[in-house]
C-alpha cells in the first residue's frame, strides 16, 4: 500500500511540475511576441527648454515707475505665471477623454445588471 501511494505522489509531482512548466513557456512565449510584434520607437527625449530672459518693463507696457516695491514685482511675476500657464493646452487624461457617439446595447445592458445587481462581479 505504501508503494502504490509513494507512485500516486510522483505522478501528482510529474503532473503539477509539467502544469507550472508549460505555463512559465506559454508566459514566455506571449512575452516574446509582444516584443516581436510592438513597433520600435526610438527614443527621442522630448524635453521643453523654457528659455529665462530679462523683461523689459517698457515691453510689457507697464510704466517703470510702478514697479518700484518688490510686493508689485512679485505680484506681477504671479500674474505672468498664471496667465501662462492658462494658455498651454492640458494634456488628456482618460478621464476627459471624449465619449462615444452610441455605445453598445450590450454594454449598457451589461452595466445595468451590474449596478442593479446586489452581488459584485458577473452573476
Amino acid at each position: 500500500m505504501i508503494e502504490t501511494f509513494k507512485q500516486g505522489l510522483i505522478i501528482t509531482g510529474i503532473g503539477m511540475g509539467l502544469v507550472f512548466a508549460m505555463i512559465f513557456l506559454l508566459w514566455g512565449i506571449m512575452a516574446l511576441l509582444v516584443w516581436i510584434t510592438n513597433p520600435r520607437e526610438e527614443k527621442a527625449e522630448e524635453t521643453e527648454v523654457i528659455e529665462e530672459t530679462a523683461v523689459d518693463p517698457a515691453l510689457l507696457d507697464i510704466p517703470a515707475s510702478t514697479i518700484d516695491d518688490e510686493d508689485e514685482l512679485q505680484r506681477l511675476a504671479a500674474a505672468i505665471a498664471v496667465a501662462y500657464a492658462l494658455k498651454r493646452p492640458r494634456p488628456q487624461s482618460f478621464a476627459t477623454a471624449p465619449q462615444l457617439e452610441q455605445s453598445s446595447m450590450w454594454l449598457s445592458t451589461g452595466r445595468a445588471q451590474q449596478l442593479l445587481s446586489r452581488n459584485r462581479g458577473r452573476n
